[in-house]
């Protein structure tokens, strides 16, 4: 078992990536060219006299909606919240406030 001593501890390694595929000017080609693609679009676009979309309206979706469609125990609470029935955290709420009572009851009952 080793002993923890205050004088002569280390100190951790320093993160040092580089990564090994990473071309910046490749990068750079890249996002200028996309820009020149749109670009020709949106002069397209208007010349048909259509709107043209953007990538962000294009690719968005409801990220909650798609968890709770994934997961069984979500969408059957969303579905009894939907239903009207209260919310599985009131119920637990009123079990506790049931304990506590009879704890009171049981302490003025038995030992007074």
């Amino acid at each position: 078992m080793g002993m923890f001593f205050f004088y002569n501890n280390r100190k951790p390694r320093k993160f040092n990536y580089t990564p090994i595929l990473y071309d910046p000017d490749k990068e750079e080609r890249k996002e200028q060219m996309e820009k020149r693609i749109r670009r020709i679009k949106e002069e397209v676009a208007k010349e048909e006299g259509r709107t043209i979309e953007t990538p962000q309206e294009v690719g968005k979706t409801d990220f909650g909606e798609e968890f709770l469609s994934q997961t069984k125990f979500l969408k059957r609470r969303k579905e009894k919240e939907k239903d009207g029935n209260k919310p599985i955290f009131a119920s637990n709420i009123t079990i506790v406030l049931l304990i506590v009572a009879l704890l009171i009851i049981f302490y003025f009952v038995f030992l007074r």
